[in-house]
């Protein structure tokens, strides 16, 4: 699998053990970065999936580390990139993530939307968000969540635990069962078990992952490292990887285009993510081992 740095926010630039030992190929997009981050216009998109178009088609499934999940909604390029280069039948969208990223955005694509146009691309059959925490599933229908994706059958979400401290998450008529209740060993053959389409694509947000795994610009989730690699493996075992991507890495914030775009998501920010940024070291080694786990595991299950 070939790893890939789309260099957004130079995230990953002190990381060099990930660097020498990847070997990535640099896809440089900084001066894209600002505007893209947390939320982005269709230009500002647009001129990323003109940085992806200009790059050789990939002769096998890609492994993209992008930065910060701030980042997170430039996933759907990427899934079509993937689906582009297999050429191949309908894909299931696996989504490990601390959020369910379901919310519905006018005029572009927020970090915190993506979900809804990549559950609707072409060639892609559902998006399976799982490991979610945040308070984000407590009231969905009062916090703008696009609920059609799940009444259309195009979303599922098991977070790890349940809003109601009951044994499944509902939304309408939908239910799941919460990764707290089964326990993450028995989640494992569950999670297999709701792939029916012959690929998958498979992106994480470290967010999902307990603070002791990760650090990133948000709020941190409670599954294990050990947890994400069984479920990646059981995924695996079930369909062919096409692509995958990796977000979460903690980098200090840069916003744009321009100063008004700049203070809004400054005060978005302010009211959204840990005020107090980590310190870098402890950042950079802890982010560092987790990706290179990452790294091993994705050329592992795609030899």
């Amino acid at each position: 699998m070939r790893p890939i740095f789309l260099n957004l926010d130079n995230a990953l630039a002190e990381q060099p053990a990930l660097l020498r030992q990847g070997k990535l190929q640099v896809i440089y997009a900084c001066d894209l970065g600002p505007a893209l981050r947390l939320w982005s216009r269709p230009r500002a998109l647009a001129a990323l999936a003109d940085r992806l178009r200009e790059q050789p088609t990939p002769a096998g499934p890609e492994l993209v580390f992008a930065g910060s999940g701030d980042f997170h909604h430039v996933t759907p390029l990427l899934i079509e990139r993937a689906i582009q280069a297999a050429n191949c039948g309908p894909v299931t969208v696996v989504h490990f993530d601390n959020h369910p990223d379901w919310v519905r955005f006018d005029n572009g694509m927020h970090c915190g939307s993506w979900v809804g146009p990549a559950a609707r691309l072409d060639g892609v059959a559902k998006v399976i968000t799982v490991g979610v925490c945040s308070a984000d599933i407590d009231h969905p229908e009062t916090n703008r969540a696009d609920l059609d994706l799940v009444a259309e059958r195009r979303v599922e979400i098991y977070p790890y635990r349940a809003p109601d401290g009951g044994l499944i998450f509902k939304v309408g008529d939908q239910g799941w069962p919460s990764i707290e209740a089964m326990g993450e060993v028995r989640f494992v053959a569950f999670l297999a078990s709701r792939i029916t389409t012959p690929a998958v694509y498979i992106t994480i947000d470290k967010d999902v992952l307990r603070a002791s795994d990760a650090i990133t610009n948000w709020d941190q989730g409670q599954l294990s490292l050990s947890g994400l690699e069984a479920m990646i493996r059981a995924v695996a075992g079930r369909a062919r990887v096409i692509g995958a991507d990796v977000v979460g890495d903690w980098s200090p914030p840069r916003y744009g285009p321009g100063p008004l775009a700049a203070l809004l998501k400054i005060c978005e920010a302010f009211l959204d993510q840990p005020h107090a940024g980590p310190p870098a070291d402890a950042a950079r080694h802890i982010n560092e081992a987790a990706n290179l786990r990452l790294l091993s595991l994705f050329s592992e299950v795609t030899a």
